[in-house]
């Protein structure tokens, strides 16, 4: 098993093991989540806001932070991890998941998904197929990450168009930023259970001193065919298929994964730190899509960041971070290799932070990425591509008394450049673009609890290559998928207005966005089906046979990569207060809600795979060591769908948590919990997943864990 096998590998790496701070921008605790935090430890609110290092090359505060913006870490990141990144962020306000079942998952977020937003790892991109179809897993472990941040709305100054919707950097401290205050500590952890019986778990070990850091870390998953309440089709699709289809069980659904990393840090005293990481992500899977395929994936990453401070004349600090991928994935059907895709590249990030100039703070910065994707095998959608980008950006910072005014924009250069493709009988072709972006913000503190933020931007990005140059059919999607040689530069234009209250007796924020797109890309569907065998068109979906093999052939609709007006707005909101606090004793509620509207104003039809609107109430209760919580997450019918696409039900997601912190000796300190999911044993289904006619989320579960620390 993958898990038995990555822990002796962190073993064997003892030599090297190290303890990791933050920096000091990261090492602030978060303050207590609010319902969409539904699976937090409760805790009292805080007036101390965690600094956000992903929202902007300064960092920022949560309260003060122009982006809305979501942290977890600590006990409440343990207490949501999944095998999945989606899953993981799935009740975070704002934030919703493609769930292609329990071992692929990728977040949305306000609607936004696929190439809208940013997926990043310790502040680089994830080269890896995950955008380009929601059966292809993120490449990377959650269990390994300390951190995750969350910025929702348009933070494209910083990471460019790609990141209209959002970004989420995944932070693992393999790479020191700081000395150690001990020569050695280290965390170990495991948890068994859920409705897939998954078992995971792993190691991090840490040894140094102030001048050098050495690191270790081992995870492991293991978990079985998900148990569902009921069927796993809807009616609808037992109607349509004449067979009431799989009940009790999710077939295919079970998975496992490894993860392991090594890296070493050099302090330079005050000057800064530079530090280099190995890592490397294996999962197999089934898709559930289909009852016999699986996919073998490997990720690959070689990683360098480092930081001058006060050295370089006009700079306070010159940041370079720079990371390779070697990315790899193949689509069995049984035990026969089908698609193979491939994906190898860097990025490289460097940021200079210049001196203040008046009141005006700021940096400077310089982003190349520049990667490979192939698609090889007979279900091939894609042809061989190449895609550079270099941009460089500007950010800066002006405050004024109460105000605090942001402004920056970020300029690019893009080509795509792609091979024949034989199988659709495409030439070569190549793309160039040279997107631009802009934003500006404002914050203005009432005092030191309350304060108001606003945010506009004008975003460009380049279109990709899946959606230039796809020809072929896209099984995972059940979609023959058919790109846009002619595609134009994707233009939107966004505002975002937040309410922040922080302080002993209450924190939250609400929160009003609205985003215009003048040519939003993305899958129309055709009402044309195409033979996923040779390609022609068919006369409709109903099944054929292959006249050489006798084989039954499901024809596939045909889905085009089109360019239309487009219009997102919505509305969230989170807030945590304590209800009693006596003798020990705290109780603490937490609220969150969240909607988004979606409409393609080039026909008034709704867009497909929105999330509704959702709701979250959480009651919480500490007693020194001792813990608890009970709450829920309740979705309401997705209704606004557009034509093709069926509606969903609504759901309640009630979950329940103990846990109990206790110390072993002088040094060890550890912390069991129990988790209970599902508790109504409803059957959820995601509007936001391809699959959610035919795979719903798994059935009424409890899950226990324990985690060592010291």
């Amino acid at each position: 098993m993958p898990f038995e096998r990555a822990l002796p590998a962190a073993a064997a790496a003892l030599i090297f093991a190290a303890h990791t701070h933050e920096a000091a921008a990261q090492t602030k605790p978060a303050a207590p989540p609010a319902a969409g935090a539904a699976q937090a430890a409760p805790a009292a609110p805080q007036t101390l806001s965690p600094t956000v290092v992903t929202a902007t090359p300064l960092g920022s505060d949560l309260f003060s932070s122009v982006d809305p913006v979501n942290v977890l870490e600590g006990q409440g990141l343990r207490l949501r991890q999944q095998p999945t990144l989606g899953e993981t962020l799935a009740n975070e306000v704002g934030v919703s998941s493609t769930f292609f079942g329990p071992n692929a998952s990728r977040p949305i977020i306000r609607g936004l998904g696929g190439f809208d937003i940013r997926l990043l790892d310790n502040g680089l991109g994830i080269i890896d197929a995950s955008a380009s179809s929601p059966d292809h897993a993120v490449a990377i472990s959650p269990f390994a990450s300390q951190r995750v941040e969350v910025v929702r709305g348009p933070a494209t100054v910083m990471y460019g168009g790609n990141a209209v919707g959002g970004v989420v950097n995944t932070i693992d401290g393999r790479i020191a930023q700081e000395g150690l205050l001990k020569p050695v500590d280290g965390a170990v952890e495991y948890r068994y259970g859920g409705a897939n019986d998954l078992s995971a778990g792993g190691m991090r070990l840490n040894a140094g001193n102030q001048s050098f850091v050495l690191h270790a870390d081992a995870y492991g998953t293991s978990n079985k065919n998900l148990r569902i309440p009921g069927s796993a089709w809807t009616s609808t699709v037992q109607n349509q298929r004449g067979d009431p289809g799989p009940s009790g069980t999710l077939p295919n659904s079970q998975g496992d994964s490894e993860s392991y990393g090594l890296g070493g840090s050099v302090m330079l005293g005050d000057k800064g730190y530079a530090g280099v990481s190995y890592s490397q992500f294996k999962t197999n899977y089934g898709t559930v899509a289909e009852p016999d395929v699986t996919i073998d994936l490997k990720r690959e990453t070689w990683n360098f960041a480092g930081e001058l401070r006060d050295t370089i004349p006009g700079l306070r600090a010159l940041r370079v971070k720079y990371g390779y991928s070697d990315y790899q994935h193949t689509e069995y059907e049984g035990a026969e290799a089908g698609t193979t895709f491939q994906s190898s590249g860097y990025n490289l990030r460097v940021e200079g932070l210049h001196r203040a100039i008046g009141p005006l703070t700021g940096a400077i910065g310089l982003e190349v990425v520049n990667f490979r994707f192939s698609a090889l095998g007979a279900e091939a959608f894609l042809p061989d591509t190449k895609t550079n980008s270099i941009a460089g950006f500007v950010y800066e910072e002006l405050p004024y008394g109460p105000w605090k005014f942001s402004f920056g924009g970020r300029v690019e250069s893009v080509s795509v450049d792609a091979s024949a493709f034989e199988q659709a009988g495409l030439p070569a072709d190549s793309r160039s673009f040279t997107p631009w972006s802009a934003a500006a913000g404002a914050f203005y503190a009432f005092n030191r609890e309350w304060g108001v933020g606003a945010n506009v931007s004008y975003t460009q990005r380049a279109p990709t290559f899946q959606e230039l140059y796809a020809d072929g059919p896209h099984i995972a999607t059940n979609a023959f998928e058919v790109g846009n040689r002619t595609l134009n530069t994707v233009k939107s234009t966004a505002v975002d207005l937040t309410l922040k209250r922080q302080g002993p007796d209450l924190t939250g924020s609400l929160g009003v966005f609205y985003n215009s797109f003048s040519n939003y890309v993305a899958l129309f569907p055709t009402g044309i089906f195409r033979n996923p065998e040779d390609r022609s068109i068919t006369p409709d979906a109903m099944p054929i046979v292959d006249p050489v093999t006798g084989e039954e052939i499901v024809p596939l609709e045909q889905f085009d990569y089109q360019q239309v007006k487009a219009r997102f707005y919505g509305v969230e909101g989170q807030v945590a207060f304590p209800v009693w606090r006596a003798a020990g004793n705290l109780v603490t509620l937490g609220l969150q809600f969240d909607y988004v509207n979606a409409t393609n104003r080039s026909n008034g039809q709704p867009l497909p795979f929105i999330p509704p609107f959702r709701f979250g109430a959480t009651v919480g209760y500490q007693r020194e060591r001792f813990t608890a919580s009970i709450g829920g997450l309740f979705a309401a019918a997705q209704n606004r769908v557009p034509q093709f696409q069926t509606t969903t039900a609504g759901y309640a997601n009630v979950f329940a948590n103990l846990g109990y912190a206790f110390k072993v000796g002088t040094l060890l300190t550890a912390e069991a919990f129990v988790q209970g999911t599902n508790l109504l044993d409803q059957t959820i289904r995601y509007s936001t997943s391809n699959l959610k006619d035919i795979a719903p989320l798994g059935r009424a579960a409890v899950l226990a864990g324990v985690r060592a620390a010291f």
